[in-house]
Parts: structure tokens; sequence; C-alpha cells
């Protein structure tokens, strides 16, 4: 299903699939993208494969070399005129790898976040409370 402008917006630094088959040519608009809540369910199943995928922010504007069919993850490959990875964003994955799994602290807007007995515990509020629990 595609994605609105403003959940490309929200979700800029996600791996950028196409929703639907497109034509080699066109300008790659949000409405041309799958939406990211789905991928870990077809990673997980083999269906999609994202090594080397671009952001759905550095696709967004270039253009589609390639005539592609749903589901293909958009590459150097099939993209032309993309925008480079932000030195910013690349330092910060860097960072992230070399992160203890016990140090690891996430920022969720609105969710308060703790490490407790080796399980990072969120906690989200929105009208009633949720709690996660992911073990470390």
């Amino acid at each position: 299903m595609s994605i609105t402008a403003e959940t490309a917006k929200a979700h800029a630094n996600d791996p950028a699939v196409l929703c639907c088959r497109a034509e080699g040519g066109i300008t790659i608009e949000a409405a041309n993208l799958e939406d990211p809540a789905i991928f870990d369910e077809l990673v997980d199943s083999g269906l999609l494969n994202l090594d080397g995928c671009l952001t759905i922010g550095q696709v967004l504007g270039a253009k589609l070399t390639k005539t592609s069919d749903s589901l293909c993850p958009l590459t150097v490959d099939n993209v032309e005129g993309f925008k480079e990875a932000s030195e910013g964003e690349a330092e910060e994955t860097e960072g992230e790898a070399d992160t203890p799994a016990a140090a690891v602290e996430m920022n969720v807007q609105g969710a308060v976040t703790t490490v407790k007995s080796g399980k990072v515990v969120i906690s989200i509020k929105e009208g009633k409370d949720i709690y996660l629990e992911l073990p470390v």
C-alpha cells in the first residue's frame, strides 16, 4: 500500500521500496513507495532483501531508471539523482552498531524508556498505557 507525503517524511531514514509496478523514467514520489511497517515480516519470510537499499529521504524526487515490479527495493542500480546520505546520518548509524545492547536507549516521542533486569522497557501513553519489554 502506498504512503502519503507525511508518512514519507516520518520514515525518511527507512528503506525505500516500490509499492507497485512503476515505469522507468518516473520521478519517485511518496505514492510510489511501500509502507515500511510491513518490511520486517517480508524480510523474515525471505520475500524482501533490503541490502543496499536507499532510504525514502534519498529517493524522493529522484528518477527511476528501470521499469520495476512491486516490492522492488530502490538501490543505486535502479535510481538516478538520489540524495547522498548526510554525514551525520552515517556517523549515527556507525555509532549505534558499536553500542552494546545493554547500553541502548531509544527515544520514542511520548515514550518513557528504561533498562530493567536486562530488558528494555518502553512505556507509551496514548489514551492508555502500553508497555513493551524487549530482552537485551
